[in-house]
C-alpha cells in the first residue's frame, strides 16, 4: 500500500507538472508524458496458483506488480498456470483532469450502481456534473478496500454486477493467459467471473486505468499487464466400510459387549478393510471435506459421488448424508446415529426438497449409486458449508451366492468424487477404496480303510471369536453361507459328499471350532474340536491425490495439460491398494490356503481321517468266550480219551 501511494503521489506531481508546462507539451505532441486520446488500450492478464507456487518452494515476494509484463515471473510461475479462469471487465467511466482555484488532480467517472456496492456517498465525490460523479482515486481504491473486508458479501455483489453488465474474457489458455486488445481509454473494473475446480480464492475485484502510468511515475503505457493471484485447494474423500453391530445386538448400549467385540478385532469401528461373512450386512461411508468457498464464482456446480460395488454385494438403497463441522464429529458417528448426533444437517432423499438424488444400477450385474446434489442441495452447500465434512452413508449385504470373490482379491468397493466449479468444462476427480474379504473352508474326509461313507459325517461349526455358529444352506457337500445362530441345536450340520469333500464358502477371517458329531458306523469321532484360525489380507490403500494446478478439461482437444497430466485425469489415477496375504493355522499348525478362481489364499485346507473303531466281544461279553473256551476244552478232552481208548485198544 505503501508503493501505491508513492506512486500516487509521484503521479499526480507528474501531472501537475504537465499543466504548468503545457505550452511545452503542446509542443512535443509525440510525447508519452501525456495521453495520447487516439490510441486505444490492451489488457492482459496471467493466472497462477500461488498455493502451489508457495508450496513448491517459490519466493513470492520477488515479484511485484507493476502492470507491465516481468518476464522472470512468467518463467518462474509457469508450470502453476491455471486454465479455464474467467475474467469480466467493465469500462466504467472516463478519466478526468480536475483543475479547480489552482488545484489539479485526476478524477474517475463512476456509476451509482457502482458507487452503491462500494460504499462511496455523495459527500465522497470530488466532482458531479450532470448525471456523471467522479471521484479520486485514493477514495476509489480506499472504498473497496474497505467493502472487501466483508469478502464474500461485496465480491457476490461485484460478480452479480459484473455478470449484468461486463463481457467475458476469454477463458485462460494452458499458460494461464488472457487477453483483450483495441479497448477504449478509460477506467475499468475487473472481475474474476468463473473457476475451474481447485480455486478456492478468487482475486479481488480491482480498477484499472487505460492508459496507466508506469512505476516511476513518468511516462504513460497503454499495454496492462496484470498477475493477479489465486489461492486453490482441494477436497478430501475417504471410503470406509464396518460389520454392522445391529445384527449382532452390539450397539451403544450394549457398550460392554461393544468394548469386547473391538477389543479383539475393531470390526465395528469404520476402516478402509473388513472381512465379513456371506449373508452379512455392512455399513459403508464416504466422508469428503468440502473445498473452500468465498463467492458466487467460486460455488460449486457438481459435486457427485459414483459409488461401484463388487458383484458380491447388494445395495439396501438406504443412502442418507450428515454434514458436520470437523473431522473428529464426522469419525466418531456412524449410519445408526445421524439424526441423534452432532450433524448440522440431516440429508434424505425422501426429503419435501430432497438435497441429493440417488440412483442405483438397474441389474445384479451393474452393481452402482450415484449420489448427486440437487440444486437446492448445491444451493446449500455453496451457502453454509464451505469447509465442512460432507458425509454419504449406506448399507449393504453380502450375496449368499458364488458372486462373492473369496481370498485376497477381495470385493472392492470404489467411489469417485467429481467436482465443478463455474468453469464447468473443468473438473477433477478423486478416488478411494475400501475392501471386503471373505473366505472358506475346502475340507476333505477320509476313513483310515477307505471304506467308509462320508455322507454319513457331520460337523457344527462354531465362530469362537464372536461366539455364534454357522448357518449355511448346501448340497453334495458344498454349502453357501446364510446366516448365525446363537445356538448349536440351530446351528448347520454340515457333511461332505460322497467322495469325502466339504466345501463352505463365505466365513470372516476369525477363529473357528470344527466340531465332529457324528461319523460313519465302525468309525471313531474326532477326540476334539478342530480349531481353524484365519488372519485375514491386509490392505493398505493409497486414494488419488487431485491435480495441482486445476487445468483438466474434457472440453479440449489437446492431449495434456500444461503440467503433463491428461485432461480430465487425476495425476494419480489409480487408487494403489498395497496387500499382505491372508494366512491360516489348523491347531495352531501353518496351513495351507488355495485359490478361488484367480484369488488367491481364499480356501482353508483341511483333511480330517476317522480312524477304524476297535474290534469289540459279541453280544453277551465274556460269557461267549467261556462258552468257546469250554467247548474247545471239551473238545479236546474228547479227543484225548479216544486216542487213549484206540492205545488200550
Amino acid at each position: 500500500m505503501r508503493i501505491k501511494n508513492i506512486i500516487r503521489k509521484a503521479t499526480i506531481a507528474a501531472l501537475t507538472a504537465v499543466m504548468i508546462l503545457a505550452p511545452i507539451v503542446n509542443v512535443k505532441a509525440a510525447s508519452s508524458d501525456v495521453i495520447d486520446t487516439s490510441k486505444t488500450g490492451s489488457l492482459t492478464i496471467h493466472k497462477y496458483d500461488m498455493t502451489a507456487a508457495k508450496q513448491a518452494g517459490v519466493n513470492l515476494d520477488q515479484f511485484t506488480s507493476t502492470g507491465k509484463q516481468d518476464t522472470n515471473a512468467e518463467q518462474a510461475l509457469k508450470k502453476y498456470a491455471i486454465k479455464g479462469v474467467e475474467f469480466s471487465y467493465l469500462r466504467v467511466g472516463d478519466v478526468e483532469q480536475q483543475s479547480e482555484n489552482g488545484k489539479v488532480q485526476m478524477i474517475y467517472e463512476l456509476p451509482s450502481a457502482l458507487q452503491q456496492i462500494i460504499g462511496l456517498a455523495p459527500s465522497d465525490a470530488a466532482k458531479t456534473e450532470g448525471n456523471k460523479t467522479y471521484f479520486t482515486s485514493q477514495k476509489i481504491n480506499d472504498k473497496l478496500a474497505h467493502a472487501l473486508e466483508d469478502n464474500t458479501a461485496t465480491k457476490d455483489k461485484l460478480e452479480d454486477y459484473m455478470g449484468k453488465s461486463g463481457t467475458a474474457m476469454a477463458e485462460t489458455n494452458a499458460s494461464g493467459v488472457t487477453s483483450k486488445d483495441k479497448l477504449p481509454l478509460g477506467l475499468y473494473l475487473i472481475v474474476e467471473t468463473k473457476v475451474p475446480e481447485d480455486v478456492t480464492y478468487t482475486t479481488n475485484p480491482w480498477f484499472v486505468q487505460l492508459p496507466s502510468t508506469d512505476s516511476n511515475g513518468d511516462d504513460w503505457f497503454y499495454d496492462v499487464v496484470c498477475y493477479p493471484k489465486n489461492e486453490t485447494g482441494y477436497p478430501t474423500l475417504d471410503k470406509r466400510v464396518r460389520n454392522n453391530p445391529d445384527q449382532d445386538n452390539v450397539t451403544t448400549a450394549n457398550a460392554d459387549k461393544l468394548a469386547d467385540f473391538t477389543s479383539a478385532r475393531n470390526e465395528y469401528k469404520y476402516q478402509s478393510t473388513v472381512t465379513a461373512s456371506k449373508a452379512e450386512k455392512l455399513d459403508y461411508q464416504f466422508i469428503s471435506k468440502l473445498p473452500h468457498i468465498t463467492s458466487s464464482t467460486t460455488y460449486l456446480s457438481t459435486y457427485t459421488f459414483d459409488d461401484t460395488m463388487a458383484k458380491g454385494m447388494t445395495y439396501s438403497k438406504d443412502a442418507v448424508i450428515a454434514i458436520y463441522d470437523s473431522k473428529d464429529a464426522a469419525d466418531s458417528t456412524n449410519v445408526n446415529n445421524v439424526d441423534r448426533s452432532g450433524a448440522i444437517a440431516v440429508w434424505k432423499s425422501s426429503d419435501a426438497e430432497p438435497k441429493f438424488s440417488a440412483t442405483y444400477g438397474t441389474s445384479g450385474d451393474d452393481p452402482t449409486m450415484k449420489i448427486e446434489m440437487t440444486k437446492a442441495g448445491l444451493n446449500e452447500l455453496n451457502k453454509k458449508y464451505s469447509d465442512k465434512y460432507i458425509v454419504v452413508y449406506y448399507t449393504a449385504k453380502v450375496n449368499t451366492n458364488d458372486s462373492v470373490v473369496l481370498g485376497d482379491k477381495g470385493n472392492p468397493n470404489d467411489v469417485s468424487l467429481t467436482w465443478k466449479r463455474t468453469s464447468t468444462n473443468y473438473y477433477d476427480i478423486l478416488k478411494d477404496k475400501c475392501i471386503v474379504y471373505s473366505y472358506g473352508y475346502d475340507l476333505t474326509k477320509k476313513f483310515s480303510d477307505d471304506k467308509g461313507d462320508a455322507t454319513k459325517v457331520r460337523f457344527v461349526v462354531k465362530n469362537k471369536t464372536d461366539n455364534y455358529y454357522l448357518v449355511a444352506t448346501g448340497s453334495n457337500g458344498v454349502y453357501q453361507v446364510t446366516g448365525k445362530s446363537a445356538t448349536e441345536a440351530d446351528a448347520t450340520q454340515f457333511s461332505p459328499s460322497s467322495t469325502g469333500k466339504l466345501v463352505i464358502n463365505g466365513i470372516e477371517a476369525d477363529e473357528y471350532a470344527f466340531t465332529e458329531t457324528h461319523s460313519d458306523a465302525g468309525y471313531s469321532l474326532l477326540k476334539k474340536d478342530i480349531i481353524v484360525k484365519i488372519t485375514e489380507t491386509k490392505a493398505n490403500i493409497t486414494p488419488t491425490e487431485a491435480n495441482i494446478t486445476g487445468i483438466q478439461s474434457k472440453a479440449d482437444t489437446d492431449s495434456t495439460a500444461n503440467d503433463g497430466v491428461a485432461n480430465g485425469t487425476t495425476l494419480n489415477n489409480n487408487v494403489i491398494v498395497q496387500t499382505i496375504a491372508a494366512s491360516a493355522t489348523v491347531d495352531d499348525t501353518k496351513a495351507t490356503m488355495t485359490k478361488h478362481g484367480e484369488s488367491d489364499n481364499a480356501y482353508v485346507n483341511v483333511e480330517v481321517t476317522n480312524q477304524k473303531q476297535f474290534l469289540l466281544p459279541l453280544t453277551g461279553g465274556t460269557g461267549s468266550y467261556l462258552l468257546i473256551i469250554v467247548g474247545v476244552v471239551v473238545a479236546s478232552c474228547g479227543v484225548m480219551v479216544l486216542r487213549r481208548n484206540k492205545k488200550v485198544a
